[in-house]
């Protein structure tokens, strides 16, 4: 018995799920009632459309009838229609006078959303494990290392060979941009030398006048000069005897006085202002300068042979831009402190922690440390936000367009398909990458990818292109 066609059509349209139906042509033929719901048009504005112009005007995104046309093979796409997401399944079915492509298609939207979230949070999840892995790391190096608080490449590398020379007693240089901690560097050297129990005295060398640093390096005897004490003065070298000396700022050292360092550093004796004999001096030297002493000797305001004096040993402390996973540690060391300082219940947004990573710190860990002790103070909240953000970092150029592009990013993110986010990521990708290597050939090589693939790309999102 024959079965009549609308009771096809009866059935078809209890189903949850769309379906599509076209001949071989790509010319629409007929819809479910679920399939006129899912693409949001009523099905007399359907039916006699090809497929070309529906996808053109953007009722469905990709024509997956379209593709099994092409290809002659059941094909499966995420399809996206009025900002939901649809599995479409095409199939191609051949009868003995035609051919047709069946599409079933099934609402899926939700449980993209929830698997997104799912990555999302995975993601999150992973970034605080690392956070916490990083903390703990910090927390044992602050452990053995109190002023020294790093867990990056470099940092690692320089804590190995302040190690290795602490309990020699040769001269060293330390050699670092303003604000990376010598001094704390110093103190580290002294804490595990042999003369750890002995005095550390420290000098700035830029900080003294001229005409008083001598009398505060060597001292100065009863009646040396006018004004002089009447019982004279013990000198910081005498000060420092059996432990470190450290002259900070060494560059600044006047030429007059230099001899004198050399006579300490050859022959471990010195004299006095005013003084008629020559008085001995155990002390261990360690200076230290961000200026470029073999510049220096070459203007004749450096003696060479205290140069190398001084230099026997030189330990370079790499900058915050070079250490980027110290930031992150350094950052909740000086907040515990100011914290418990000020007694204040305060937090980083994540937001902050993002750009505070970013920020290249010229003035290193003294204007990190500043900047945490001025938030903890002025934020009037429990969490520090982006307001809460000195202009200086704020508008800092290349910080200010990464936190942009992530901001950006994360506002869009709720209103597109997952389809739409992937290409715009990929799209900003690759204009970087263009931007950067100024042809597609390097371009593709950077992304891994082959030349024919980016050009591909490069004209689906309308990119242009350096190339000649």
């Amino acid at each position: 018995m024959n079965f009549p066609n609308e009771h096809f059509s009866i059935m078809l349209n209890h189903l949850s799920d769309g379906v599509f139906i076209a001949n071989n042509k790509g010319v629409t033929l007929w819809v479910n009632d679920t399939s006129t719901k899912q693409l949001g048009i009523d099905r007399v504005n359907l039916i006699g459309k090809t497929v070309d112009a529906l996808e053109k005007v953007g009722v469905f995104t990709p024509s997956v009838t379209k593709i099994v046309l092409k290809s002659r093979k059941t094909t499966t796409k995420v399809q996206t229609s009025k900002g939901r997401q649809y599995l479409a399944t095409g199939y191609l079915i051949t009868t003995e006078m035609t051919e047709y492509v069946l599409v079933h298609v099934k609402d899926i939207t939700e449980t993209v959303k929830a698997s997104f979230k799912l990555e999302k949070t995975e993601a999150l999840m992973k970034q605080y494990w690392q956070e916490i892995q990083e903390m703990k790391l910090a927390q044992k190096n602050e452990k053995d290392n109190p002023h020294i608080i790093g867990v990056s490449k470099p940092h690692v590398k320089m804590i190995d060979l302040i190690n290795r020379v602490a309990n020699f007693d040769a001269t060293i240089l330390l050699n670092g941009e303003t604000g990376v901690g010598k001094s704390f560097i110093a103190q580290e050297l002294h804490k595990k030398s042999s003369r750890s129990d002995k005095s550390f005295v420290q000098i700035n060398c830029s900080a003294i006048p001229e005409t008083l640093l001598e009398s505060e390096l060597f001292g100065y005897m009863k009646g040396a000069f006018t004004g002089a004490n009447s019982k004279g003065k013990e000198g910081l070298v005498e000060r420092a005897n059996g432990g470190t000396l450290f002259l900070d700022e060494i560059g600044e050292l006047p030429l007059h006085l230099q001899p004198k360092l050399l006579q300490l550093l050859q022959e471990k004796s010195y004299i006095p202002i005013g003084a008629t004999s020559v008085k001995k001096a155990d002390v261990r030297i360690v200076t230290a300068t961000n200026q470029n002493l073999p510049e220096m000797i070459k203007q004749k305001k450096f003696r060479e042979d205290l140069y190398y004096r001084l230099n026997v040993i030189s330990i370079t402390i790499p900058p915050l831009k070079e250490r980027k996973d110290d930031i992150l540690p350094l950052l909740y060391h000086y907040l515990t402190i100011y914290k418990t300082k000020y007694d204040r219940d305060i937090s980083f947004s994540k937001e902050v922690i993002e750009l505070l990573q970013d920020y290249s710190w010229p003035g290193n860990i003294r204007e990190l440390e500043n900047t945490v002790e001025r938030l903890v103070i002025t934020t009037f909240n429990n969490v520090i936000t982006l307001e809460d953000l000195p202009d200086k970092i704020l508008s800092h150029s290349s910080n200010k367009k990464t936190y942009d592009f992530q901001e950006d990013n994360r506002s869009q993110l709720e209103n597109m398909s997952l389809p739409q986010y992937i290409e715009k990521i990929e799209r900003e990708i690759i204009e970087k990458a263009l931007r950067d290597h100024k042809s597609t050939r390097k371009a593709a090589k950077s992304l891994g990818m082959t030349q024919s693939s980016i050009t591909r790309r490069i004209k689906k999102y309308n990119l242009s292109t350096l190339d000649a």
